[in-house]
């Protein structure tokens, strides 16, 4: 067997091993949106899974001495202390009478309860639909049966943070705690 086609056959082994290796890229693939299918107050809705580092099934939280709107204590993820927010409360509807799952922000070291968890889906441009909505975000997905808003966590995180902000900065009316902003600061460049 000749030098070159040896190169040849070692190049096409590589390509060969390479491929199982390295992701399968569909056309499809590149428009995807993967999404967490949820309840709130009874409504379908939806969270983009790229926001989330973790979603678990709910158990008490630890309480908390302070009066943040939703903050419903803190709980333990993998080694982290996180402030547990009632994401029902965060969207503006009101206090959710119980809350059966928690899904872990990427973005902020915080977690959000909410009520129900429906599936996960992978979703085709053609499956979202620009509207205006209660979350705030102008999109809704189709998915599960259902049209779902999708809730983007980056306003709900800001809208968390600001308010958190305000009180590092003497703001007593708001009465959160300023060891939350340390919290918050640790969590991030643990991450």
């Amino acid at each position: 067997m000749s030098e070159e086609t040896r190169d040849r056959l070692d190049e096409w082994r590589e390509a060969f091993d390479r491929s199982f290796a390295e992701p399968v890229r569909r056309r499809d693939d590149e428009g995807a949106l993967d999404v967490l299918g949820i309840r709130i107050a009874g409504a379908p809705f939806a969270l983009n899974l790229a926001d989330l580092a973790g979603l678990q099934p709910a158990m008490p939280a630890a309480p908390y001495p302070a009066t943040a709107p939703g903050l419903l204590g803190i709980v333990g993820h993998q080694g982290q202390v996180l402030p547990l927010y009632d994401l029902q409360a965060l969207i503006g509807r009101g206090t959710a009478p119980v809350a059966r799952w928690w899904a872990i922000a990427r973005a902020a070291p915080l977690a959000l309860a909410f009520e129900g968890f429906e599936g996960q889906w992978r979703l085709t441009p053609a499956d979202r639909l620009q509207q205006s909505d209660a979350t705030g975000t102008g999109w809704a997905v189709r998915c599960g049966g259902a049209l779902r808003p999708l809730i983007e966590l980056e306003g709900v995180i800001a809208a968390v943070a600001g308010h958190h902000l305000g009180d590092a900065h003497g703001d007593t009316r708001q009465g959160a705690p300023a060891a939350f902003t340390t919290t918050t600061s640790a969590g991030a460049a643990g991450r």
